[in-house]
């Protein structure tokens, strides 16, 4: 079943109750339902229900919020920004006990629990079991607080806050979580530590505060031009080869991604995912909903992403799929740097003058049903007619008949030898 066909059916028809309802619920109170309860809830949603109480609870809130009605938040200027992912909300003003901590610190709270004998941090998690940050490949990347000074805010999003930061005198990024992390929190510091790319935003420690009530935070490099969503809207559109650049670069990170080993799958690439360095080099982030592919050739099940660049198979209570939604993402992604000239820059089925957007039951009626795309017109005789070809390559239907990474870094490693830089005037 389509998520657009389950989302048509009434409460009733769920037998739905009070005690079925979960749209005002939080992780806090879910959390604090019997395992079996929350089986059920997920079972009545036509959700996997399968893993521990946090993953179950989870699941649920991410299920919760793939039904919501599309929406824009504000951004810089006057533009809108796409959804974010479909994580669950914290509230700012929760006060739970971070999930890294200090092991003298676990061991103070409840004195039952066994005390590892050399690992200076742990992971309590809610069946009990204690997973030390050296099994998360962390033992060489803890930051103490004292070497780190947090500066200005420069954005927020999702569970975290992030501040230019100084570590030993260099300029870098500082994320901070709001509230206690989550396994996908865990999952994204094991995946960061791994990853060693320079178009994928480079990870430089993690930092437990001595404070129980402060939160960890990740330190990573500084991408000072901030995402591509604002780059493309506050820098004038440059010549065709500096956009072949910046796609090629995309391309060579998500290339890097599934060519790893293990092969990791983005899952949301869009292009606020995507972070502008000083010296205009994109580098994929945000690996929150990364998941891991042990073999490839297995399909991977559970939805998750913005709508709004979705590849269509995602679209089902029980999905399958694999690192072509990636490439489908991608062509997205391209599409929307080819609206860099335009006067209004716009993200895949954003409302426009023309144009009065779409809620995600109507990206599904249009983009899997109708098998349609946001409009190329114009764009050949802009930039060019290989990218727009390419681009509609790689949003295929069927992911099938979409290109690989390596095919599409090939395509544009071509196509920028074919339409070089133009030659300074001589003086």
């Amino acid at each position: 079943m389509s998520v657009e066909d389950e989302e048509e059916q009434p409460a009733e028809e769920d037998g739905e109750d009070e005690d079925d309802d979960i749209s005002n619920a939080t992780a806090k109170t879910l959390v604090r339902r019997r395992r079996d309860q929350l089986v059920k809830l997920c079972e009545n949603r036509g959700i996997e229900a399968g893993g521990t109480k946090p993953q179950l609870v989870e699941a649920l809130l991410q299920w919760r919020d793939n039904r919501s009605v599309y929406t824009t938040s504000p951004s810089s200027g006057a533009t809108a920004r796409p959804p974010s992912t479909s994580r669950p909300k914290r509230r700012s003003g929760q006060n739970a006990t971070p999930v890294l901590e200090r092991s003298d610190r676990v061991q103070a709270d409840d004195p039952s629990t066994p005390k590892p004998a050399s690992n200076p941090l742990v992971v309590p998690m809610d069946d009990g079991v204690l997973l030390d940050i050296e099994g998360l490949g962390l033992e060489d990347s803890v930051i103490p607080t004292s070497k780190l000074t947090k500066l200005d805010k420069i954005g927020s999003g999702g569970f975290k806050d992030v501040y230019i930061g100084k570590l030993g005198g260099k300029k870098v990024a500082i994320a901070e979580f709001r509230g206690q992390l989550t396994e996908m929190d865990i999952k994204e510091l094991k995946l960061l530590a791994r990853f060693d790319h320079p178009n994928v935003v480079k990870f430089l420690g993690v930092s437990i505060p001595d404070n129980p009530r402060e939160t960890p935070m990740i330190v990573s490099e500084l991408c000072s031009n901030g995402d591509l969503f604002d780059y493309v809207r506050n820098v004038p559109a440059p010549h065709l080869n500096k956009v072949l650049n910046l796609m090629l670069d995309i391309a060579n990170g998500l290339k890097y991604l599934h060519d790893h080993k293990p092969s990791v799958i983005h899952r949301d690439c869009k292009s606020s995912n995507i972070l502008i360095t000083n010296r205009v080099t994109a580098k994929i982030a945000d690996f929150g909903l990364a998941k891991v592919k042990q073999s490839t050739r297995s399909m991977v099940r559970s939805l998750v992403g913005t709508v709004n660049w979705q590849a269509p198979e995602l679209w089902h209570a029980h999905p399958k799929y694999n690192f072509k939604v990636d490439v489908f993402s991608c062509a997205m992604v391209f599409w929307e740097i080819l609206q860099w000239h335009a006067k209004e820059q716009k993200f895949p089925w954003e409302a426009s003058s023309l144009h009065a957007g779409m809620n995600e039951h109507a990206i599904y009626e249009t983009v899997g049903a109708k098998q349609q795309r946001p409009s190329v017109t114009g764009l050949a005789k802009q930039w060019c007619p290989e990218i727009v070809e390419l681009m509609e390559k790689m949003w295929a239907q069927d992911h099938k008949d979409r290109p690989d990474m390596t095919y599409v870094v090939q395509q544009l490693e071509a196509l920028k030898d074919a339409y070089p830089p133009p030659r300074s005037k001589a003086r």
